[in-house]
């Protein structure tokens, strides 16, 4: 991993100085990052599942995250890497190049996914430790908080101010949970979830959101995932997985 992201680079081709783009502006909610050799680019988005279980789990933000995307990127269908200043080309000189190739930007004739998941499987380790401490922790649930607020305990001020941390909180634990499991892969993550009771903790919908995973990362159809899955479940898990299933499959 590189020591810095440079704030200011000098454009190879017309020697201009330009700051590279290493995260979203604060009113959008992606920015990209184009190839070192060609003018491909890509875009990552803000909540990219596994960006932000590195900021979680590593503890990092703003050029230090920067630096942790670039290192776990996929290299460019072209076979270069993806960089923050795009080769030392300025976005400038990219569009010009894109108009004298007269074509837009190249797409890969099979599935293609952004993170090199060789590369991240370095990181599962401390995801699953992540995980366990989180499993762990006595933060309130959603139905103490419920409960809290029902008996009189809090006022509704509290109550949407703790409902608000809850939701960023689990949004969080499950974008960890979605990249340790296309790192563990499809045929034991989720053996692994129900081992470690994943679903007492998150309800049923964790697995969904890791099935999501495994279609954004291996191109597997999540009903295809679900339906598999749905037979190894008994009891209540598997009636709210088949009813999912009903639903996204158009059964409602």
């Amino acid at each position: 991993m590189d020591e810095n992201v440079s704030k200011q680079v000098t454009c190879t081709l017309c020697q201009v100085r330009y700051e590279p783009v290493f995260e979203p502006a604060e009113d959008e909610a992606a920015y990209k990052v184009h190839c070192s050799s060609c003018v491909t680019g890509i875009q990552i988005a803000r909540n990219d599942f596994v960006r932000v279980a590195l900021k979680e789990v590593l503890k990092i933000e703003g050029e230090a995250l920067a630096l942790a995307v670039q290192t776990y990127l996929s290299n460019c269908p072209c076979g270069q890497p993806f960089s923050y200043d795009a080769g030392k080309r300025c976005l400038e000189c990219l569009k010009k190049i894109r108009r004298e190739i007269r074509g837009e930007e190249p797409h890969p004739g099979e599935f293609y996914y952004i993170w090199n998941l060789k590369k991240l499987k370095d990181m599962e380790g401390r995801l699953f430790e992540h995980i366990l401490t989180r499993l762990d922790s006595e933060d309130m649930s959603m139905q103490q908080l419920i409960d809290s607020f029902e008996s009189g305990q809090i006022d509704p001020g509290t109550y949407m101010e703790g409902l608000e941390n809850l939701q960023i909180r689990e949004a969080r634990d499950v974008a960890v949970i979605k990249t340790w499991a296309i790192l563990v892969g499809p045929e034991m993550a989720f053996r692994a979830a129900e081992e470690h009771a994943l679903m007492e903790k998150y309800g049923t919908r964790i697995l969904v959101s890791m099935a999501a995973g495994m279609e954004a990362a291996f191109g597997t159809n999540i009903l295809t995932t679900l339906t598999r899955e749905e037979k190894n479940l008994d009891g209540p898990l598997k009636k709210e997985i088949q009813t999912f299933i009903k639903k996204i499959a158009g059964g409602f």
